[in-house]
């Protein structure tokens, strides 16, 4: 790698760097110390890289090297005795911060279960190895064997200066994102919980064994493996030997912020270009005759940028990452999970169809405006029966209604989606006929096009961004997930930008729906 390179890849990972050494040290000058060390290993290291595409995954090699050689000069040696047999009437919760005792208990809260048991079993129950081998459904000698191990990781552990991360005194917050089939099951697995948040994070650029976790986040062992399992089991979490990685691509502020100033022209353009085209194309539009054609002028603005930021979504998805390239999840769905430390939440996509099963016939399209929602997909999604009902009442296959489908009516007058005009219902829904959707699509597809180009600029940019911000053993997720981030950073984006310019507004029409549309069969 000539200098001139090695010099631009420093400029753009340095602030990665930092923000590692930053949740792995107590201060900051510590932090920029480390940071430094780093940065002067990479320098004289350099010419050992002799592959370009190498350098990120060399970066974090050296940057976990320096940091374990960092770790071992500021260890110390404390004087200390853990005898075989400790006194059984010792009061084990009246610590002294300067007693043996004290460091004891802090070493068994490190202890991984295995040993734990045993030693509590042993010198706090007074269990003797019968009763413990009982008890564990383990030889005997199996215990002996754990009391002997756990006996030296706790002296050794005693005479060890223990550093706990950033993460102990300011955990970090994730949130779980998701694209694909079927409902999300992993947005409650971190959902407000700051252990399995703080694992995820503390495994991200670093491959840490349990203890190393406890130490980094500041929660006992104890209370850390169970949700080490759930976070294996969905496959967030993978464990090589006794060390564990974080294994989705996790989206910090660092990487948005820069981002942001990279892309911030090319999303401008997308909003203006959809705008301006709506408003030329307005009569055009409104001649294909679909159900709901004369809403209100922001209802129509807001219905056809929803149906036109679906079809790019769908267009930027079908080029890069078909359906049929979606990975598997842990649960078996074909989908993509990522994390995101503050997500935007500006938009709530989702799409039921007789093609995915979710309805008996036809499509419901949902793009919810998620900071002051007009509709809610969830209102459908968790109601299948209520969902095909709409479809048939849009289709004006309801003519007599029985008293069940009264109670449908009742509900969907009350939520917004239907409207009773002098004992005439009617769909507050755009509503299209296959041959409609078609011609609209048509309609829109010069636009779309122009739309992609834009995009393009963007996902090029993202993905160059992100591979500065990612470990080496995530990189081949890199492309899939830029591309589902294209959601938020081209959809989500250029629609704020749109609400920002007042394009859009979101003073609602009371008996119009236009975020939500449906689709004959």
């Amino acid at each position: 790698m000539d200098k001139k390179d090695f010099n631009e890849k420093i400029s753009d990972i340095s602030k990665s760097i930092m923000s590692y050494c930053v949740t792995r040290t107590s201060n900051r000058y510590d932090a920029e110390d480390l940071a430094q060390e780093i940065i002067v290993e990479l320098v004289k290291s350099v010419e050992n890289i002799r592959d370009d595409k190498a350098f990120y995954g060399f970066m974090w090699a050296v940057a976990r090297k320096v940091y374990a050689m960092w770790c071992r000069k500021r260890a110390k040696l404390n004087t200390g005795e853990l005898p075989d047999d400790l006194a059984d009437d010792t009061d084990y919760f009246d610590i002294d911060d300067n007693t043996d005792l004290y460091m004891l208990r802090r070493e068994l809260t490190l202890l991984s279960e295995k040993y734990r048991q045993a030693v509590i079993l042993y010198y706090l129950e007074n269990k003797s190895c019968s009763e413990i081998s009982s008890i564990l459904c383990i030889s005997e000698s199996m215990v002996k064997y754990l009391l002997f191990k756990a006996r030296k990781i706790l002296k050794e552990g005693m005479y060890m200066e223990r550093n706990y991360g950033e993460q102990s005194y300011n955990p970090k917050q994730l949130s779980l994102l998701y694209m694909g089939e079927g409902p999300n099951k992993y947005w409650n697995i971190t959902d407000s919980k700051k252990i399995p948040q703080n694992i995820l994070w503390a495994c991200y650029n670093d491959n840490l064994n349990a203890e190393e976790i406890s130490l980094q986040i500041g929660v006992a062992l104890p209370y850390l493996e169970a949700e080490i399992k759930i976070l294996e089991k969905a496959g967030l979490l993978i464990q090589k030997g006794s060390r564990y990685s974080t294994n989705i691509i996790i989206f910090t502020n660092e990487f948005k912020i820069e981002l942001s100033a990279k892309i911030e022209s090319k999303q401008e353009l997308i909003a203006d270009t959809l705008y301006n085209f709506i408003v030329d194309n307005e009569d055009k539009i409104k001649d294909i005759g679909f159900h709901m054609n004369g809403m209100s002028r922001n209802s129509f603005l807001w219905h056809i940028s929803c149906a036109a930021f679906q079809l790019l979504f769908g267009k930027i998805t079908e080029r890069d990452y078909p359906f049929e390239k979606y990975p598997v999840t842990a649960f078996g769905e074909k989908a993509f999970v990522w994390g995101d430390e503050s997500p935007s939440n500006i938009l709530g996509l989702c799409n039921m169809s007789s093609h995915d099963g979710s309805l008996d016939e036809g499509e419901i399209r949902f793009l919810d405006y998620l900071p002051n929602p007009k509709s809610e997909h969830a209102y459908f999604y968790r109601n299948r029966k209520l969902a095909n009902f709409y479809i048939k009442l849009a289709s004006g296959k309801i003519k007599n209604p029985n008293e069940h489908e009264k109670e449908f009516i009742a509900d969907l007058i009350a939520n917004g989606y239907a409207l009773n005009n002098n004992g005439e219902i009617s769909i507050t829904t755009p509503v299209y006929t296959q041959s409609q959707i078609n011609e609209l699509y048509s309609l829109l597809s010069p636009m779309i096009e122009e739309l992609l180009k834009s995009a393009a600029d963007i996902q090029e940019a993202a993905e160059k961004v992100l591979k500065n911000h990612v470990p080496a053993h995530l990189k081949q997720q890199t492309a899939g997930i830029i591309c589902m981030r294209m959601f938020d950073e081209v959809i989500g984006a250029s629609t704020e930008i749109m609400r920002r310019k007042d394009y859009l507004k979101i003073n609602w029409s009371a008996c119009e729906m236009p975020t939500v549309y449906v689709v004959l069969g």
